[in-house]
């Protein structure tokens, strides 16, 4: 396999060459987000100030309304990381608005094939640890399975099993390598939040900060991953 270090280099420059449009997917999802996001917060606000008077029934509804609005915005947040996919997908071509909106009928499958990977791997960390990072690796490639081959369910498990089967170690490595790296980098930009107050202005715009530079850099381990994807793709043929 290709050196970690040239991978992660080849990521990093295509994620900067392409950040432009990484950004404008995320703009995006956040775009169609947001008019849940507003009824959210006017509906918290109305049952802070008057759910008291109210009524324990108005309460009820509005926070049911909430938590569907919460619901409708992580929908949308989700589609536009899925929209990184279509994006390397398309050889990071493409208008953002049509890979968004490729990413609809992908939506429920990659839900479908996360739900099920996860149950899969789960009770082999009941069972003991080791196996279950074992086949936590073996099925890391999952999702990129199911957008660039098209398989889906227990069809995409089984391809992503069989393409890391034999390179255990030094698909650890790698993973270890780039989740590294992530926690550094995060540890380094929340250095901030440590020394100023928790709830303080400036606390609160640092975190803001923190998350939108955490979402901004994701691509980054979904592209390093895609490229071993794609090498396992060439060797297992």
């Amino acid at each position: 396999m290709s050196p970690v270090l040239g991978n992660f280099e080849n990521a990093l420059r295509a994620w900067w060459k392409n950040l432009k449009k990484i950004v404008f997917i995320y703009l995006r999802g956040l775009l169609y987000a947001l008019v849940p996001m507003a009824v959210i917060a006017i509906l918290l606000t109305v049952n802070y100030f008057f759910g008291g008077r109210l009524g324990i029934g108005f309460r009820v509804v509005t926070i049911a309304i909430a938590a569907l609005g919460f619901l409708v915005s992580l929908y949308f947040f989700i589609r536009a990381y899925l929209g990184m996919f279509m994006l390397v997908k398309h050889n990071y071509s493409g208008q953002e608005k049509t890979l968004f909106q490729e990413t609809r009928q992908l939506f429920w499958p990659y839900i479908g094939l996360a739900f099920m990977t996860f149950l899969f791997v789960l009770p082999y960390f009941f069972l003991l640890i080791i196996p279950g990072i074992i086949l936590s690796i073996l099925c890391s490639f999952t999702s990129y399975v199911l957008f660039f081959e098209n398989k889906r369910g227990l069809e995409a498990i089984a391809r992503s099993v069989k393409l890391a089967t034999g390179y255990f170690w030094p698909l650890l490595g790698r993973f270890l390598f780039i989740g590294v790296i992530v926690w550094v980098f995060s540890l380094l930009i929340s250095i901030p939040l440590s020394l100023t107050d928790a709830g303080g202005l400036f606390n609160s715009i640092w975190s803001g900060v923190v998350q939108v530079i955490s979402f901004l850099i994701g691509p980054i381990v979904l592209i390093y991953t895609y490229n071993i994807y794609k090498e396992l793709v060439a060797i297992k043929k």
